[in-house]
């Protein structure tokens, strides 16, 4: 999903107040935008290249502004397009990251021993 289909989508409105403003009312993510299974809602694949990505989720009325980022290319000749998200200070997101499920109790006893 490429910059300009993200904003037509959502509704987001271009800022107008600035660089130094936006600074003071948003905070900058970069990423691959991915399609939602939630209206109203918007994923970010924080690092579309690495094995060790994660994703935002944004409320699509807490995005200030988007603008285009790089373009990626992976190994095999594919490219991905970024999108700079800038998203209201003091809104709340989730962030999802994978993890290994297992039970670690056994050897952390061991560490917090004297």
């Amino acid at each position: 999903m490429e910059s300009q289909a993200l904003i037509s989508r959502y509704q987001i409105q271009p800022y107008r107040g600035g660089a130094e403003k936006l600074n003071e009312v948003a905070v900058a993510f970069t990423g691959a935008p991915r399609q939602s299974n939630h209206s109203g809602k918007v994923v970010l694949l924080n690092d579309p290249i690495s094995r060790q990505s994660f994703f935002y989720e944004f409320r699509s009325e807490d995005i200030v502004y988007a603008e285009e980022g790089a373009t990626l290319s992976h190994p095999d000749g594919s490219i991905v397009t970024t999108v700079i998200l800038w998203v209201k200070k003091d809104a709340t997101a989730l962030k999802i990251e994978p993890f290994h499920v297992q039970d670690t109790a056994q050897g952390l006893t061991g560490f917090f021993r004297e």
